[in-house]
């Protein structure tokens, strides 16, 4: 069933009214167990410049965290935190609209600092049970969790026609190398291919880690590879037509009609009561 967005955005009202947002936001969260419909909803606003879709495509793409394995938060204007330790603080940048990499970077040392704070006041608590008469086990998770160290990094998610533009911003501003950019319909086709082939969480974590400023040539390559896989691959009727019945009608004995096939670097398939397989002789 085809999902409308502006009929979905009639029901949660404007967006730019705190109820609505948050009413909007639910309804994401929920919808996030099929992603189809997430992704259908975001390329539905990604080209609607008004503020209505603008807000509901920050929203969209927040919420396909989920079906990559990342947990999506409202904390900070927008994360995914990863169960491996790893967080993305989100940024939708608009057509033409100005970088400011400091502030990003800024936020994603805040980000940082301050789980680092919270994990701190963790061991405290947990050093004040020990002392009650769980010492030992205790103060072994608390050392474990001093150890721990986040890791964050800043995401921005931008328009096809901005990607270039913002990638070498990053190149020439990012140099901790704490920012990565991609932009919608790279986002989208992840999500796609995270579904179809049944990536895991490591696997989408490792692509965003690991490649350049921008993520989109890798995500490129990965779609160009499984559009000539697909193509390659024989339709349902064509495969109909190579496991169809030899030898009664046809105007060629299965034994000519499995030789041409072999010449011609084909295959066919029987089974144990597949038509003219008495007659063959192999």
């Amino acid at each position: 069933m085809k999902i409308d967005l502006d009929q979905i955005l009639s029901l949660a009202g404007d967006l730019e009214q705190e109820d609505s947002r948050k009413r909007f936001q639910s309804f994401l969260v929920e919808s996030a167990k099929d992603d189809d419909s997430i992704r259908e909803m975001a390329a539905q606003a990604q080209n609607r410049p008004d503020l209505q879709h603008c807000l509901a495509l920050q929203d969209l793409v927040w919420s396909l965290g989920a079906p990559l394995g990342f947990e999506p938060s409202l904390q900070f204007g927008g994360l995914w935190k990863s169960p491996s330790g790893v967080h993305f603080l989100l940024e939708m940048v608009a057509e033409e609209q100005s970088l400011n990499l400091g502030a990003l970077v800024g936020r994603v040392e805040s980000l940082v600092s301050i789980s680092a704070a919270a994990t701190q006041d963790e061991g405290v608590g947990e050093a004040e049970v020990a002392e009650k008469g769980e010492k030992g086990v205790e103060e072994r998770e608390v050392g474990e969790l001093e150890d721990e160290e986040l890791s964050a990094l800043g995401l921005l998610v931008v328009q096809d026609s901005e990607i270039l533009r913002v990638e070498d911003a990053i190149i020439e501003g990012d140099e901790e190398g704490q920012v990565r950019t991609i932009s919608i319909s790279a986002l989208l086709s992840l999500a796609r291919i995270v579904k179809d082939y049944h990536l895991i969480h490591e696997d989408v974590l490792l692509l965003l880690l690991t490649s350049g400023p921008s993520v989109d040539p890798i995500i490129d390559l990965i779609s160009r590879v499984i559009s000539q896989c697909e193509a390659e691959t024989p339709t349902l009727e064509e495969i109909a037509q190579i496991l169809g019945p030899l030898g009664r009608g046809s105007e060629s004995t299965p034994e000519e009609a499995l030789q041409d096939m072999i010449d011609q670097s084909q295959y066919y398939a029987f089974g144990n009561r597949g038509a003219g397989r008495r007659q063959m002789k192999l």
